[in-house]
C-alpha cells in the first residue's frame, strides 16, 4: 500500500472497520446456528435465538478481551513482553489466556440464559457418541 496518508487511511478503514464486521458476522452467524441446532429445546415452531441476540452475546464477550489485549496489554508491552525473557513470554501468553477465557466465560453466560443445561447437554453428547 505504500506509505501514503491515503495507504494508510485505507489500511486504518480495513482493520479497523471491515475485519472486524467480517469477524463479527461471522461468528454470530456460526453461533446462532450452533444455539438453535443443539442447545435450544423448542417449544413451538417460530422459537428460535435470534441473530441480534447472538450479535449483542459475541459484543458483551469481546468487549473484556478488547479491553485485555489492547489496553492494558500496553501497560507491559514494551518493558516485560517484548523482553526475551520467560517473564515476558508468561506474561504475554496469561493475558492471552485470561482475554480468551473471559471470551468464551461470558458467551457461555449469554447461551445459559436460553434455559438450556450445558452440562447435561455435553454428557448427552458423550453418551451417545459412545454408543
Amino acid at each position: 500500500m505504500g506509505s501514503s496518508c491515503l495507504g494508510f487511511s485505507v489500511l486504518l478503514d480495513l482493520d479497523v472497520c471491515f475485519f472486524p464486521l467480517v469477524r463479527e458476522v461471522s461468528s454470530n452467524y456460526f453461533f446462532k446456528f450452533i444455539s438453535n441446532k443443539y442447545l435450544v429445546k423448542r417449544q413451538s415452531r417460530d422459537y428460535d435465538v435470534e441473530w441480534g441476540y447472538a450479535f449483542d452475546v459475541h459484543l458483551n464477550a469481546f468487549y473484556p478481551l478488547l479491553v485485555i489485549l489492547h489496553f492494558i496489554q500496553l501497560f507491559f508491552i514494551n518493558h516485560v513482553i517484548l523482553t526475551d525473557t520467560f517473564i515476558g513470554y508468561f506474561v504475554g501468553n496469561t493475558l492471552w489466556l485470561v482475554a480468551v477465557g473471559y471470551y468464551i466465560y461470558v458467551t457461555f453466560l449469554g447461551y445459559s440464559a436460553l434455559g438450556w443445561n450445558f452440562t447435561h447437554t455435553l454428557c448427552s453428547f458423550y453418551k451417545y457418541r459412545v454408543k
